[in-house]
């Protein structure tokens, strides 16, 4: 779905007014009830991150009848991936209230609502053993080219794991240590290291796609289908904008204070750089595998593995100064993302197709 409109183009503001509309309205929400700081010891994933890709979904598979996926155009089998997702958002915006609402049973809410995100990643893995490759293609879904996505996905983590050794380098963090408990798990001190490698590569493999449904709701929704709409524009131009859309959107949770900037305006600004120069990047393994699951994997590759540095690694000193996402941080990102942009995939075929000979021969 990297080169079509899937039905969006000429209701993008219909579409951002939704989508930051309800996103907005669910921050608030938490702001003026348990705040910020509480709702994230639910260990549920914000319901804003479903909201992007409900309502896109809702739009080309309800109401814009030019859409490849609308019900009554389209009537394959891989069409239940779009519709178990809207059930899902249902759901898990209702386990969330009841997080909320009640309690005493927080604790078993923020399981249940966990345990239907990585239910709905087994049932994709079920549904792509029945309709395979092709299933998926024809609702814009294919899973592309996994082997440059895996290797994607290593750089990622590479880069990540190299930020946090250059903060210790740079004395500008400090190393964790051995912790008593990797993840909730008591471990003995002789098994530590074997443990915090065992914990590495959970933070690598099953964070991430226990955690795919939030991620693809964002993935789906910028690089997916407001970047095609865009398209026009330039490849380049227009990951620069969606990157810019999608800091924006996560305004309300940078200002709340519990995201990794302070809710300053330094803060706001690394935010914006951030989000553009990491959209660039989403962008360009979109681009270079043709999967919006890679873009959603990788997504949930740097949450996981970033909080996975933090929490047993190294932390900075200060999130600004430091290398990371803090400013250094941004400069070793900002010179990957020009070299990346050199890269031939961000011409379309007609930029890379020479134009006609239309002069008449003498």
């Amino acid at each position: 779905m990297t080169d079509e409109t899937t039905g969006i183009r000429g209701h993008i503001g219909l579409f951002l007014i939704l989508v930051f509309g309800l996103s907005w309205g669910f921050d608030l929400a938490i702001a003026l009830t348990i705040g910020h700081s509480a709702f994230l010891e639910l260990g549920l994933a914000p319901w804003s991150m479903f909201v992007p890709a409900f309502v896109a979904l809702t739009l080309q598979l309800f109401v814009f009848r030019d859409s490849p996926i609308h019900i009554h155009r389209c009537r394959e089998k891989a069409l239940l991936i779009p519709v178990s997702y809207l059930i899902l958002t249902l759901l898990y915006g209702l386990v969330t209230f009841l997080a909320i609402a009640i309690p005493s049973q927080r604790s078993t809410l923020g399981g249940l609502g966990n345990l239907l995100s990585t239910l709905w990643t087994l049932a994709l893995f079920t549904l792509y053993g029945q309709v395979g490759e092709e299933g998926f293609r024809r609702v814009g879904l294919p899973l592309g080219d996994r082997g440059r996505g895996f290797k994607i996905a290593i750089g990622v983590v590479i880069f990540l794991l190299a930020q946090s050794a250059l903060n210790l380098v740079f004395r500008l963090g400090v190393f964790q240590g051995p912790r008593e408990q990797l993840y909730g798990i008591a471990i003995p001190s002789a098994l530590y290291p074997v443990a915090l490698v065992l914990a590495l590569i959970m933070a690598v493999t099953g964070t991430p796609l226990a955690g795919l449904a939030p991620t693809f709701g964002e993935e789906y929704a910028w690089r997916g289908v407001l970047q095609s709409a865009w398209l026009g524009r330039g490849r380049r131009l227009a990951s620069l904008l969606v990157g810019l859309v999608w800091g924006l959107w996560h305004t309300p949770v940078i200002l709340s204070g519990v995201h990794t900037y302070p809710p300053t305006f330094l803060g706001m600004l690394l935010m914006l750089v951030f989000f553009i120069l990491w959209g660039v990047v989403q962008s360009y393994a979109l681009f270079k595998t043709g999967s919006i699951w890679v873009a959603a994997f990788l997504h949930g590759l740097v949450n996981s593995v970033y909080t996975f540095s933090l929490t047993y690694l190294v932390r900075p000193i200060d999130m600004i100064g430091s290398f990371g996402l803090g400013f250094y941080g941004l400069l070793c990102l900002a010179a990957i993302v020009l070299i990346l942009l050199r890269d031939p995939i961000w011409r379309t075929q007609a930029e890379k197709d020479p134009p006609e000979d239309t002069s008449q021969p003498d």
